[in-house]
């Protein structure tokens, strides 16, 4: 990997049918709310973030029919992403697509991190990787 990008784990995402149920099923199980729950409309998700010991999750609803989600959910594919922070959104998009990975989202602001950019990535194993600019 190249020196001067660096990937710090951030969460894993899954898709929720019911972010209430969802919430109250993985507190039973011990994790905590680290967030309140946010809404962004530009990726059409509703969402909160939870942590057991060191380990996030991040719970997404679908807003509407046009979420993203929904497919993942129709498959039933609830684990459908990986999320790292990095310094350089920019030069970890590049260095991800010289390995092949395809850009499915271009960098956009987000809600759920201080309007900070996120974008996402196929890795040519079909995993979905969503990066967070520090």
């Amino acid at each position: 990997m190249s020196n001067d990008v660096i990937f710090s784990f951030h969460h894993i995402g899954l898709a929720c049918k019911k972010l209430e149920t969802e919430i109250r099923s993985h507190e039973m199980l011990g994790y905590k709310k680290e967030s309140t729950i946010f809404v962004d409309k530009t990726q059409k998700v509703k969402g909160i973030f939870m942590v057991i010991n060191h380990f996030r999750v991040e719970l997404l609803e679908p807003l509407d029919k046009e979420s993203p989600i929904n497919n993942y959910l129709k498959k039933g594919i609830r684990m459908y992403h990986q999320c790292f922070t990095t310094r350089d959104i920019e030069k970890a998009i590049h260095f991800l697509q010289e390995q092949g990975a395809i850009l499915v989202v271009k960098p956009v602001e987000a809600i759920a991190f201080d309007q900070r950019k996120i974008a996402f990535l196929y890795l040519r194993t079909q995993m979905l990787i969503e990066l967070i600019e520090e």
